[in-house]
Parts: structure tokens; sequence; C-alpha cells
């Protein structure tokens, strides 16, 4: 019996194909993410999460619509939501690329054809010398993802969106953080002006004091300049926080989407309300996995994982099949008989042995990548755990300040009333009244640096911990692999 060549080709196909790989190479070592014991954090959780809307806590409308505001209209937030949707447009690309594709395909010509040695009748020549041609195809192409470079880079297309969605998270966390930042100066700063308005008032009354005294030749008339020095002053100073009042206002304005007359007056910030706990109070481990930022360097380090191994599986051969099935006729009207069907399978084998210095220099470029991407994601992690000390530290002191400036407002009251009753007692002058009053209103001005310091730092641990991030419902809406394949 006659075997058919290719049976007897067929084995030393195989074993070719089996043997047919380019060479990996040696390959260096990958760069390593810092871990939580490396950088020495305590290994218990804090106390209680963040909450998702943490700054609701401080039961202020005005803020809350503003927030809400801004997040409706934020352009940069609009800007990463279209990135994502440029992502998720990416991996359904990725991912039908992995299934069978297909392609139907039709064309067709009419020639006319005249013999010279025997020349027909017009009509003839019209009608009856046309050589009509047609075609129909489909096509179609599928590849074996035996060593799983299309899986790979699915999963790639995936972390990639996913990455995207964390930082649309973070960028809203920033935005909440600079609109509550803003909006706590504006209140220190509408504070501040009543304190100033109220220092001016008694310098004024100072001034008539000393006046009348001059005038009875009590005092010299030199007594009235440092008076007056100081009422300048403090005018200049009133004028100066309306500057600063009105910049707040359009920064406010272009992080919560609006115009600048949007929030003009009779606009104001309500005023400053108690202020809620800390949400933590140490640095411990679960802050690595609690912020939206890290969370996306994580899975952009993993989507450069994933190219590396679709690089890797380039170095092995790969199986293609071709299929075709269709219709070629020279005269359309033979188009519904079976003599016109065309078909055929092509399987085909790709032997990367030639190629492998191009395949060596992708895959150590995806190496670097992968490097470079662990070296950004170790960097966000010394640079969020600064954040967090900085503002867990900023919190503690000014907390601590508060407490002995607020000290030192009690003890500034208590020599407003000696300074009383030594007038009532005929052993001094009213001035020395107005002089101790000045004095704590200074403590107390002192005192709204001091809360807006501890409050800003407070909006920053709620931030640099988080701010109530979570992975599952940033990426809530978005495909998953089996979903685009199918």
């Amino acid at each position: 019996m006659k075997i058919p060549a290719w049976h007897v080709c067929l084995p030393f196909i195989l074993t070719f194909s089996a043997t047919a790989c380019a060479p990996l190479g040696k390959q260096p070592p990958q760069a390593q993410a810092v871990t939580a014991a490396q950088l020495g954090l305590s290994e218990q959780h804090t106390a209680a999460p963040v909450s998702p809307t943490w700054w609701t806590q401080l039961n202020d409308a005005t803020l809350n619509q503003l927030i809400d505001t801004a997040l409706a209209h934020s352009p940069n937030l609009a800007a990463t939501a279209a990135r994502i949707r440029q992502a998720q447009a990416g991996v359904r690309l990725t991912g039908s690329q992995s299934g069978i594709q297909a392609a139907l395909s039709a064309d067709g010509a009419g020639l006319y054809h005249e013999s010279l040695s025997h020349p027909d009748s017009l009509a003839e020549r019209i009608f009856g010398n046309d050589i009509q041609y047609g075609r129909i195809q489909l096509k179609a192409r599928w590849t074996w993802d035996f060593w799983g470079q299309h899986h790979s880079e699915l999963s790639a297309a995936l972390g990639k969106k996913r990455a995207l969605a964390y930082e649309l998270a973070q960028a809203k966390l920033l935005l909440v953080q600079a609109v509550s930042a803003q909006y706590m100066q504006l209140q220190t700063l509408y504070a501040q002006q009543k304190l100033l308005q109220q220092r001016l008032d008694i310098k004024q009354q100072q001034e008539v004091l000393i006046h009348d005294r001059i005038t009875a030749g009590l005092m010299p008339p030199s007594q009235l300049y440092p008076v007056q020095n100081a009422q300048h002053q403090l005018q200049s100073a009133i004028r100066d926080l309306n500057d600063k009042a009105e910049h707040i206002r359009h920064a406010l304005a272009a992080l919560s989407g609006q115009s600048p007359e949007a929030l003009r007056e009779p606009w104001l910030p309500e005023n400053i309300g108690k202020l809620p706990p800390a949400p933590v109070h140490a640095l411990t481990a679960d802050l690595l996995g609690k912020r939206a930022d890290l969370a996306a360097q994580r899975e952009a380090v993993l989507s450069r994982g994933h190219l590396i191994d679709a690089a890797k599986a380039k170095f092995y051969p790969n199986v293609e099949i071709k299929a075709l099935a269709g219709l070629s006729v020279l005269s359309i009207g033979d188009l519904p008989h079976l003599r016109t069907l065309l078909g055929g399978i092509l399987p085909g084998v790709t032997l990367p042995v030639f190629t492998s210095g191009a395949l060596k220099a992708n895959l150590a470029q995806k190496q670097a990548e992968y490097d470079e991407q662990i070296a950004r994601y170790n960097q966000s992690v010394y640079q969020s755990l600064k954040e967090a000390a900085d503002a867990l530290g900023s919190y503690q002191a000014a907390t601590e300040r508060i407490v002995m400036q607020q000290q030192t407002i009690k003890l500034g009251k208590k020599s407003v009333a000696a300074a009383r009753d030594r007038t009532r007692a005929g052993l001094d002058t009213h001035i020395s009244v107005l002089n101790a009053e000045d004095e704590v209103l200074q403590a107390q001005s002192q005192l709204l640096n001091l809360q807006l310091q501890q409050r800003v730092g407070w909006v920053s641990l709620n931030v640099a911990f988080g701010g109530g991030f979570s992975a599952e419902q940033s990426v809530s809406g978005s495909l998953n692999a089996q979903t685009i394949t199918d």
C-alpha cells in the first residue's frame, strides 16, 4: 500500500516544530517591590477604615455642595474617564484577536471581448461577447494560543484598565482634598477678618481716650502715634485678607467647574465647626493596601509582567489555521451550480528560528519597562509613607499646640478681668483694659491659624490613609476577560 507523502513528513515536521524554539538566553534578575516588613511597618491594622465620604463628617452643607459640584464638573476627571473608555476599547480589541478572525468579501468584473477575424453584428458585440466574472469568499483564521501569548496580552490590557480606574479614584480624592483645604482657608480668613475688625475698633477707642488725655495735659502727643500706626496696619491687613479671600474664591470656582462670579458675595462659607476625631493614630502595614495610587502602580506592575510573559511566548512555535470557502465563476449565471464552489484549509506553523535577535531585544525592552515600573511603585510607596507621616505629625503637633494656645487665651482673659478691676478701683485707666483685650484677640488669631493647620491635617490624614478607597467599587462596571472573549 502506498503511504501518502504528508503522512511520512508529518512526524518530522512536528519534531522540528517542537525543537525550533528561539533561545531565551540568560535573563537578568527582575527588580523587586518593597514590602511592609522591609519598611518596618507595624502589622496591626488601623482601628477603623476611613469613610468614603469622610468630608461629610464636618457637617458643612456648603462644603458638601462644593465637592459634589467639583466631582460632577471637573475636566480632569472627565479626561481620566475618557482614558478608561479608551483602555476598555483596547481590552475588547485585544480580546477579539484571540478568537476566530473571519471576513466576507465579494468582487466581480465584466470584460468585453471581440474577435477581429470574425466580427459579429452590433447587437452580438454589445450583448454576446461579454465575459462576466464573479467571486464571493469567506476567509477565516484561528491562532492556537498554546503558549498563552494572547492571554497574557489580554491580562495586560485588563490591568491597564484597572490601573486607570484606580487613578480616577485617586484623582477624585485629591480633588476633594484641594476643595476642602481651600474652603477651610477661606473660613479662617473670614474669621480672621472679624478679629482684625475688633482689634481696629479697640485701637479707635484707644485713640479717643489718648486724645482726651493729651487734651487734658495728662499725656504727651507722642503717645498717639503708635495707636494711629497700629490702625493703619490693621486696615492694611484687612485689605490683604480681602484680596486673599477673593483669590481663594476664584480657586474654589475653578476646582468646582464654575465661573469666578459664581462664588462672589453673598455666597459665604459656613462658620468653623467642630472637627471630628482623627481616623488613624499610627502608620501600619495596611496603609499600602488602602491607597488608590499604590493600587494603580501595582496594577501597572502586573500589567508589565504579563507583557513579559507575552514576549516570552513569542520564542516558541505558533500554529495557525486558515480556511477559505466561497464561489468563483466566469459567468454570473453559473453561481447556483456546485461546480462553482471552492474551499480549503491551510494549517501553518511559525518557527521563530531566524528572529531570535529581535525577540531577545523585545523581551529585554519589556523587562526594562517592568523594572522601571517597579522603581516607580517603590518611589510611590516611599512618597505615600512620607505624606502619611507628615499629615499625622502635623495634625498631632497642631492638636498639642491648640491646647497650649487655649491656655494662653484663658490667661489673657484673666488679665482683662484684672485690668477692669484695677480700672474700677481707680488704679488704672481703661486704656489698659483695651490693651489686654487686644492681646486676647491676637492670641485668638494665632489659635485660628493652629485650628486651620489641624483641620488641614485632618483632611490630609483621611487622604493619606486612602480616603475610603475600595478596589471593587473603583472597577465596578469593567468587563472581565471572559465577558470580552465571549
